[in-house]
């Protein structure tokens, strides 16, 4: 009998399955084509609404016993998170606008209003001093990934773009093609029912159809492996869906002169493959895809029982509630997952027996002319790269330290904190150890991690260092094993030397002036690290 050679997952079986579920549809109940629901839902364009996610953590204090108390602080601060959107104005795919609210149970709130369009978004965060920008240009993500100085090759001058309505006109034809054979499979839960409500949207009683479905962890397996079992043995839906979307490629020849890549229909040399053999290559390496997606889900049920019943269990629940209008677009909808695991999720990560996520939404004027509110950056604004390049310590200055904002960057993720490590096997400017025992750091690479300056005088020969986190000034010489610092004169236990051309400084020293901390761990096999550390 064939045997796993890697053991599958917990977590990754569970996203999976809960991926099917929510991208699922289902056949036509009381006369709702639902199906049809989630077509037009993955249309919408533009709409105006609220939203919101709220995840709890049911925390284990059997669990806590090893866990810093820092660490254990924080799991206890982010066991119950909500993050609300009001206001949300969606123009179109780029540009939208609304007011947010990030909640921690019921020990502290941080409001913000977000404003994106295509080039730029800026965000408002309550307890920081200004706004933070973000470039949205093509250059300026680039240059926040870090690949602003390198083009790509064979490039000369920029691809031309695909308007907005094009890309929509295009989006909606693949949605409507892969849709035939993705959605119309899907099988209905077992659970589900339909009914005529009246419920209020924005403050409007408006006439829908309620639907409800729940799960429970056996009949999400059970739906999960009908499902793929359905896509499967649709092999005439597949070829006919992959047809479609190669049509709908070949009539828009401008999407590959967009994306900057060659246009596979075009007609080509000898060596190169005919459209019907790249249409007859694609389905078959999909069909294959599937058939061994239904082998591997049945080969878990023979040979890791064990494992399906720890995720798949009764205490495993999936709840729905969505509320669709006349014209079949969901105006309402929230969706509920809570798991107890019977065992160990993944390896004892974080110590949690349960947990239980909620999202809901309620939207009005769908596919409407809805216009948002426009970002404007001004000159006082910090951008998000700016923002990249700096240390914890110096963004904590842009917030007002009476915030919940800066509470919560400062006490409980403690983003001032600093941590140089080394290795015992680096090869660059390594740490050394004296004869005497005394360990020496490279001075340029140690100061310039904890975001100070190092200035070389070719007058005097002195070595300036501006340490700004700490409001220190230290002055030394090369040779010499004085220092002074913040205008006073103290002897080093070591004299700064030169070694290979990098300048070393006694690190406890050094330490001890830049209220930092050392020390060595040893971590067998005659590794050893050398640690610096310091809040401020």
């Amino acid at each position: 009998m064939r045997k796993f050679t890697v053991r599958p997952s917990k977590l990754m079986i569970l996203l999976l399955a809960f991926t099917l579920v929510f991208v699922a549809g289902c056949q036509a109940i009381s006369n709702l084509d639902f199906n049809t629901v989630l077509k037009n839902a993955m249309k919408v364009t533009s709409s105006e609404g609220k939203q919101s996610v709220e995840l709890k953590l049911l925390l284990d204090e059997s669990l806590y016993e090893g866990i810093p108390e820092e660490e254990l602080a924080l799991m206890k601060l982010v066991s119950s998170l909500k993050l609300q959107l009001d206001n949300v104005k969606a123009q179109d795919t780029s540009h939208v606008s609304f007011d947010g609210s990030l909640i921690f149970g019921n020990a502290a709130s941080i409001k913000f209003n977000l404003k994106m369009s295509d080039t730029l978004a800026v965000l408002e965060l309550e307890g920081a001093k200004q706004p933070f920008t973000l470039d949205l240009t093509s250059e300026g993500l680039l240059g926040l990934a870090g690949l602003s100085d390198f083009p790509i090759e064979g490039s000369t001058e920029a691809a031309p773009a695909l308007d907005e309505a094009a890309l929509t006109a295009l989006g909606h034809q693949l949605l409507d093609t892969v849709g035939s054979f993705v959605i119309d499979n899907l099988p209905n839960p077992e659970r589900i029912e339909v009914k005529p409500v009246n419920e209020p949207i924005n403050g409007t009683p408006t006439s829908m159809m309620h639907v409800h479905f729940d799960l429970n962890g056996p009949e999400l397996w059970t739906w999960v492996k009908k499902y793929v079992d359905a896509l499967v043995a649709d092999r005439t839906g597949l070829d006919k869906m992959v047809a479609g979307v190669f049509e709908v490629l070949k009539s828009n020849p401008d999407i590959w002169n967009a994306a900057g890549t060659i246009n596979p229909f075009e007609e080509g040399g000898l060596d190169t493959q005919s459209p019907e053999e790249i249409l007859k290559e694609t389905t078959d390496g999909l069909a294959m895809l599937l058939t061994e997606l239904q082998g591997e889900l049945q080969l878990m049920e023979e040979e890791d029982q064990e494992t399906l019943d720890e995720i798949f269990t009764k205490d495993l629940t999936v709840k729905a509630d969505v509320y669709v209008d006349n014209k079949l677009d969901i105006r309402k909808q929230s969706f509920e997952v809570s798991y107890v695991p019977s065992g160990d999720l993944e390896y004892d990560v974080i110590p949690f027996k349960g947990l239980s996520i909620k999202v809901e939404s309620e939207s009005w004027n769908v596919n409407g002319t809805v216009k948002a509110d426009a970002p404007v950056a001004s000159k006082s604004d910090l951008s998000v790269e700016k923002l990249m390049d700096m240390q914890g310590y110096q963004i904590l200055k842009h917030f007002d330290d009476k915030s919940v904002a800066y509470d919560l960057l400062k006490n409980k993720l403690h983003i001032n904190k600093q941590n140089i490590t080394w290795y015992s096997y680096e090869y660059y400017n390594p740490v050394i150890v004296t004869a005497n025992h005394i360990t020496l750091v490279p001075l340029r690479d140690t100061v310039e991690q904890l975001g100070g300056k190092l200035t070389y005088d070719a007058k005097t020969k002195n070595l300036k260092i501006v340490d700004e986190a700490t409001n220190t000034t230290i002055t030394i010489k090369n040779g010499s094993d004085t220092a002074v610092v913040n205008g006073k004169t103290v002897k080093w236990s070591f004299p700064a030397t030169v070694i290979d051309g990098v300048t070393y400084v006694p690190a406890r020293n050094l330490a001890t002036a830049l209220k930092a901390k050392i020390g060595w761990t040893d971590l067998g096999d005659d590794m050893r690290i050398f640690t610096l550390d310091r809040e401020v």
